[in-house]
């Protein structure tokens, strides 16, 4: 489903250049479940701003199911992002201000879907989650781990083609963390692909492939969570 062919991202510091990602070469199977594992500084958010379509200023190659996207506009990246990639982040990044059903529709109202059909989607997502009869709960009311399922139903509300959860179980106890690690796994057990950026080996452990990732090169790529 992706595909990256010597990606390299450099940035100007000053009057230096500053270089992040060196000759990335990585495919990503639809269906998987991927760790990607690194030290602070390591390049692994900055790759995955990439494979999610949020940083188009690269050089190398990187093929979609199949389409070249390396030339693609600003624009195209947007689009692409919008309609393909659900985001899952450490700190929820809810809207405290709006209940959980109005925090888990907007990704469906900003592509346009009718309201009666956004509300019956939101009231699937949330049963998928553990959260059914929450919609008219605040998130500011809510534990973290509870706050995490409405993200992930946020993030799976436009069906689509895969994740991104970067450090997920970061802002959570072991125990909630466990419980959104099991999420994932049913997720992607239904056939969703993720891809998951964190610093828990317990959590890499429980994916099906772990990429590590040092001074902006992978630098081992392990099936079964272990390296």
């Amino acid at each position: 489903m992706i595909k990256l062919e010597k990606i390299n991202k450099s940035y100007q510091q000053g009057t230096n250049s500053v270089h992040i990602l060196h000759d990335i070469d990585l495919e990503i199977q639809e269906g998987e479940l991927v760790a990607i594992v690194g030290e602070s500084g390591s390049g692994k958010s900055t790759l995955i701003n990439i494979i999610g379509f949020l940083d188009q200023e690269f050089s190398g190659n990187y093929y979609f199911q199949g389409q070249a996207l390396h030339d693609f506009s600003r624009k195209q990246f947007s689009a692409l992002r919008n309609r393909n990639v659900g985001f899952v982040f450490q700190n929820f990044k809810l809207i405290q201000g709006i209940n959980v059903q109005e925090n888990v529709a907007l990704p469906l109202l900003y592509a346009g879907m009718r309201r009666a059909a956004v509300k019956e989607r939101v009231s699937h997502v949330l049963t998928q989650v553990g959260l059914a009869g929450y919609e008219e709960s605040f998130a500011k009311n809510m534990s973290g781990g509870q706050q995490q399922r409405i993200s992930i139903a946020r993030a799976i509300a436009t069906n689509p083609h895969f994740l991104i959860a970067d450090e997920p179980t970061g802002a959570l106890d072991t125990e909630t963390s466990q419980e959104i690690m099991n999420l994932f796994k049913e997720l992607n057990a239904n056939g969703t692909t993720i891809i998951m950026v964190t610093h828990d080996p317990k959590v890499a452990a429980q994916c099906q492939r772990t990429i590590r990732i040092l001074d902006g090169r992978i630098v081992a790529d392990s099936q079964e969570g272990t390296i």
